[in-house]
């Protein structure tokens, strides 16, 4: 699930623990509020590595932590595209649901529960993959990228954008249960799993914290290909 959000009343009024909890598993009467203020305040992120990832015409993609799938839309440009959500929370895979259906994207976007370390898919059946802000939410990184490299087609591409460690660690919901690697832990990892690192992009944007001062935000963009 996309994070850090946007100051909102919703935000704002949650502890920074409870900001964290919500921020890895979107729940109950503040769900859909955390969602939209994701989307709102990570929008420019995730259309940077949607642009990075370049789906093509008639593949197929596969979203880790799509939150209610505000951006699907944005990976299914390209002509007979297809989109998968693997999102954790159910209260999000509903409002996914009825964003696709509302879309009139259902014949060619799906949202599953489910989670990374254990995809039910097959091997080699996407031909690529985005993961923006969800790799803090991992127990370790080895298996949900291995799990990635399993179900990757040769050839295929795969998307990680997150936050820098030390950008994050100003962040206070950060400090609960939050997993911060650096760039260099990142890229071998993925070498590790068995995926070629092939693009880097820094990304760079002032926000509003949940406190309402500026903050400067720092992001790394992963390309790697199976």
């Amino acid at each position: 699930m996309s994070c850090p959000p946007a100051a909102t009343g919703v935000t704002r009024l949650l502890s920074p623990e409870h900001l964290a909890a919500q921020l890895r598993h979107p729940h109950g009467e503040h769900a859909l509020a955390i969602a939209e203020s994701m989307n709102r305040s990570n929008g420019a992120l995730n259309r940077a590595a949607i642009a990075l990832l370049a789906v093509g015409p008639a593949e197929r993609v596969l979203e880790i932590g799509p939150g209610n799938a505000a951006f699907a839309g944005d990976l299914l440009h390209a002509a007979g595209s297809r989109y998968l959500g693997i999102e954790v929370s159910s209260d999000m895979v509903e409002a996914a649901q009825a964003r696709l259906h509302a879309a009139g994207l259902e014949d060619r976007a799906e949202i599953r529960l489910g989670d990374a370390h254990t995809l039910a898919l097959p091997e080699a059946c996407m031909d690529a993959a985005l993961a923006v802000n969800t790799l803090y939410f991992w127990e370790d990184l080895r298996t949900p990228l291995e799990e990635l490299a399993r179900v990757l087609r040769p050839g295929a591409r795969l998307c990680l954008a997150f936050g820098d460690a030390a950008f994050m660690r100003t962040l206070p919901f950060a400090a609960h249960g939050f997993h911060l690697h650096a760039l260099a832990e990142v890229e071998l990892a993925l070498r590790s799993a068995g995926l070629r690192v092939c693009g880097w992009r820094s990304h760079r944007e002032t926000g509003t914290g949940n406190d309402g001062s500026q903050i400067d935000k720092h992001f790394h963009l992963l390309l790697a290909r199976r």
